[in-house]
C-alpha cells in the first residue's frame, strides 16, 4: 500500500469567497458559510466541478484571514480554524480560544492508495454520538463503521452497515461541542478510536476528496440547527405521522389489511397508520394494484380512513423491462432511464424481475416520477415507503 500524507504549504491564492492553499500533494480549499460553519476541501483535482448532493446553502461572498507567520488564522467571530504550514494541518477553535478538534500532528490528511483519510486527535472524555442509522449504543466512542447503503433485512444488534448512510457526527468534551459533515459520496469510513489503540480518531472515503464541514456552535441543539440549515428541513410532517404505525411484511390482500385493522380497533390498540408492502402491486410493478387481491384500492383505503388509519404504500424505483406496462413504455420512449457511457440502459434485478431505473439527474425525469405517483393518490393513498 502507498502513503501519501499531506505535506507543507507552497503557496496561497485568495479567489473571493474561497483561499486556496498549495501543497506538492494536493489542493486544499477552505470557505465560510455561516458564523459557526467552515468547510474544508482538500484535492488531488482542483479544477474539476464543485458540487454537493446534500448541501443547499452557498458560502458567503468574501473570506478573510490573517498569515501569522507559521499559521494562518480564520476567525469568524464564533469560530476559529488554525492551519498550520509545515506541514498543513487543521485545528478548530471557539472564540476564545478553547479546542475543538485538531488533526493529528503526524498523519493529518492522507492518501493511502486512493482511499483519502483524516486522522484527528482523540481527547481523554470525548464521546460521540450521530450516524444516524447505526446499531450500537449511543456514544460511538471505541466503535468503527462503515457507509455504504445495503439491504440488510436479516441484520442483528450489531449489523453494519445498514440501508441508510448519515456522515454527520457531533463530537462532545471539556464541555465543549462540535459537529462535522463529511461530504463525500465514496464508500466511507468512521473510526472513533477503534483501531488507533484510542489514540485517534478517523474518518475517510475509498476515492474522491477530503471534503467536510465543520460546525462550531455550543450545544447539540445549536449544532443539529446549523446541520439542517446547511443540507435543508423536511417540510412539516402531518400529526398522524408521528403516531403509532402497523408495519409488516407483507400484507398478501386487501381483505386482510381491513380484518388487522378491524382487530386494532375491537382490542382498543392505538394505531394511527397502516402499511401495504409490495404484494398490493400487480407482480411487484410500481404504480399498479392487484386487480385480484386489491380490486379496489379506494374502497380499502375509504374503509380504513373510517376506522382512523391512513394507509402508506410502498415504493421502489425499479421499473420492470415489459412492454405494455406503462411507466416502461413512457420511459423507453422519453428516454427517462439511467445509462452507461456508452448509452446502453443500466438494467438489474429488482422485486418484478430485470428492471431499469429512472435518470432522476433530469429535471422532465423528476416532474414525470412525480406525476406518476397519481395512481396511488388518487385512490387517497397518502405516505409513501421507500
Amino acid at each position: 500500500m502507498q502513503t501519501e500524507i499531506l505535506g507543507n504549504l507552497i503557496n496561497i491564492n485568495n479567489n473571493t469567497e474561497v483561499l486556496e492553499i498549495r501543497t506538492p500533494e494536493a489542493t486544499a480549499k477552505i470557505w465560510v458559510y455561516a458564523p459557526t460553519i467552515i468547510r474544508v476541501n482538500i484535492t488531488k483535482t482542483p479544477d474539476k466541478r464543485d458540487a454537493s448532493f446534500a448541501v443547499i446553502q452557498k458560502p458567503l461572498s468574501a473570506i478573510t484571514y490573517t498569515d501569522e507567520g507559521d499559521e494562518i488564522l480564520f476567525d469568524t467571530g464564533e469560530l476559529k480554524l488554525r492551519v498550520s504550514k509545515a506541514p498543513l494541518r487543521f485545528s478548530f477553535y471557539t472564540a476564545d480560544d478553547k479546542v475543538l478538534s485538531e488533526d493529528d500532528t503526524r498523519f493529518g490528511v492522507n492518501w493511502q492508495n486512493e482511499r483519502v483519510i483524516c486522522y484527528r486527535k482523540l481527547y481523554e472524555d470525548e464521546k460521540f454520538i450521530g450516524l444516524g442509522e447505526k446499531t450500537g449504543g449511543l456514544n460511538r466512542r471505541g466503535k468503527q463503521y462503515v457507509n455504504w447503503n445495503t439491504d440488510a433485512s436479516m441484520h442483528t444488534t450489531t449489523t453494519d452497515p445498514l440501508y441508510k448512510t448519515f456522515p454527520f457526527f457531533i463530537g462532545l468534551h471539556s464541555g465543549l461541542t462540535y459537529g462535522l459533515f463529511f461530504d463525500n459520496t465514496h464508500k466511507s469510513y468512521f473510526d472513533f478510536g477503534a483501531t488507533t489503540d484510542d489514540e485517534m480518531s478517523w474518518f475517510g472515503a475509498d476515492g474522491g476528496d477530503m471534503n467536510y464541514y465543520f460546525f462550531g456552535a455550543q450545544g447539540v441543539a445549536k449544532i443539529i440547527e446549523d446541520y439542517t440549515w446547511l443540507t435543508g428541513r423536511m417540510e412539516m410532517p402531518p400529526l398522524w405521522s408521528l403516531g403509532y404505525q402497523q408495519c409488516r411484511y407483507s400484507y398478501m390482500s386487501a381483505d386482510e389489511v381491513l380484518s388487522i385493522a378491524s382487530k386494532f380497533r375491537e382490542r382498543n390498540i392505538p394505531a394511527d397508520v397502516i402499511y401495504c408492502d409490495i404484494d398490493y402491486m400487480d407482480n411487484y410493478k410500481i404504480f399498479t394494484w392487484n386487480e385480484k387481491e386489491f380490486p379496489d384500492p379506494k374502497g380499502m383505503v375509504d374503509k380504513l380512513k373510517e376506522m382512523d388509519f391512513r394507509t402508506v404504500c410502498i415504493v421502489d424505483p425499479g421499473i420492470k423491462v415489459e412492454e405494455g406496462y406503462k411507466q416502461y413504455d413512457e420511459g423507453v420512449e422519453k428516454d427517462y432511464f439511467a445509462t452507461y457511457t456508452n448509452s446502453d440502459k443500466y438494467v438489474a434485478s429488482v422485486w418484478p424481475g430485470r428492471c431499469y431505473f429512472p435518470d432522476f439527474f433530469n429535471e422532465e425525469v423528476k416532474e414525470w416520477w412525480g406525476a406518476s405517483f397519481s395512481a396511488l393518490t388518487e385512490p387517497g393513498v397518502e405516505g409513501f415507503w421507500n
